[in-house]
């Protein structure tokens, strides 16, 4: 019997997709878990649809609800073995206001809405048997009211209550087959009842090796470079660019393309290897970039103290021989490497969608252009919670 996911905060879908399978990334193959998807839901109406656009997880029949899931009563969510949340990481993120259970939204505590849930399904005499949440690493020093403890630390204790041992990793994606700098937290619970230790997130690096899937540190990196990831990607459908503000665009033009230029696409052929790159293809490119006296006042008030203001590395363009940084909803320069290594423009749709591993017949064009950038960018990549999923389905019991 497969096992059956309720899916809170659903976003596009990355992680139920992960958590499903039967998807191509590059020439990967991530075959068909023994799961389905028996209810999903989001607030966020593009999310929404973008969701329920997508046959790669309407498949099996169920598709995402447009509500707040504070609305939804327990009732209203069928019985399901493994709950998945990536509950929103805003008030939690660097580039965001970091206010935490603070929020005056209410985003803060909505993991609260998870333990709520659970609890509504215990009391009906039915256990899941896991959870996985998911966040951003700044929820690791979010404090709840008392100011002493953290987030991560009331969730544990939460569910502790509830009868599940939790263990927390925080994770790079590129490690998992994403390429993509992208660090976040995962937190996996499992039924105490069940007699199963507590999850060893050193599974994931086995299954990344046994599937031979490309890694930044356990093999096969060159498969997630730049270089690699953005081939062939012009004439795949959904390469809309959202032009930059004009003047977003002019700083962008004094920063100028990474000097190795279109040409060393060439370097990246299939069968290519790391250590034949030219170091011309690793120099990437920044505000740094612009002579001083072009410097707007805040960048020169930044030069002239770097020590005081961290030297942020703003405008940050990734050459062809590196991994990506991490892709923001926001897809704004200031906030995350989103500019093209060489052409002065902001990535398209489809190259986002690549760095945060959806396949390539994954949609996003039933949605408008700007939110087809804030729904990839808030999403898990499929591809990290591919392995996430696979690791946890070896663990728990098969019937």
């Amino acid at each position: 019997m497969p096992k059956k996911i309720a899916s809170l905060f659903s976003g596009c879908g990355g992680l139920d997709l992960g958590f499903t399978g039967g998807f191509y990334f590059g020439k990967h193959y991530f075959e068909r878990l023994n799961t389905k998807i028996v209810f999903a839901n989001d607030f966020d109406q593009d999310a929404y649809t973008c969701y329920n656009a997508n046959h790669l997880l309407t498949k099996d029949g169920v598709e995402s609800i447009l509500a707040d899931i504070r609305d939804v009563e327990v009732s209203e969510i069928p019985d399901f073995d493994i709950l998945l949340a990536g509950f929103p990481c805003q008030p939690f993120s660097n580039a965001g206001n970091r206010k935490g259970v603070n929020d005056t939204s209410g985003r803060g505590t909505l993991f609260a809405e998870c333990e709520r849930v659970i609890r509504g399904k215990i009391d009906n005499e039915h256990r899941p048997q896991a959870f996985v949440f998911e966040n951003v690493r700044g929820i690791l020093s979010s404090k709840m009211e008392d100011n002493v403890t953290t987030v991560p630390q009331e969730i544990e204790k939460r569910m502790n209550l509830l009868g599940y041992d939790v263990s927390m990793h925080l994770v790079c994606a590129s490690d998992y087959g994403v390429p993509q700098k992208r660090y976040r937290v995962l937190m996996v619970g499992i039924d105490k009842s069940l007699g199963i230790p507590t999850f060893d997130f050193g599974l994931m690096k086995e299954i990344v090796e046994e599937n031979e899937i490309p890694s930044e540190h356990f093999g096969k990196k060159e498969e997630l470079l730049l270089g690699r990831i953005l081939q062939n990607i012009s004439d795949v459908a959904d390469s809309d660019v959202w032009p930059y503000s004009p003047g977003t665009q002019h700083t962008v033009d004094l920063i100028g393309g990474c000097t190795h230029g279109l040409d060393a696409f060439r370097y990246f052929k299939d069968g290519y290897r790391y250590s034949d790159l030219p170091s011309i293809c690793f120099e990437g490119r920044s505000w740094k970039d612009i002579p001083y006296e072009l410097l707007t006042e805040r960048f020169k008030k930044i030069a002239d103290n770097p020590k005081k203001y961290h030297a942020p590395k703003f405008f940050r363009r990734f050459a062809f021989g590196e991994i990506n940084g991490t892709i923001t909803a926001s897809a704004q320069p200031d906030k995350c490497g989103i500019t093209h290594p060489v052409e002065n423009r902001r990535y398209s749709v489809r190259e986002c969608a690549r760095i945060q591993s959806f396949p390539d017949d994954y949609l996003f064009t039933s949605i408008p252009l700007q939110s087809r950038y804030k729904v990839i960018g808030n999403a898990v990549p499929p591809v990290l919670a591919w392995v996430l999923g696979y690791a946890l389905l070896k663990v728990l019991p098969k019937d």
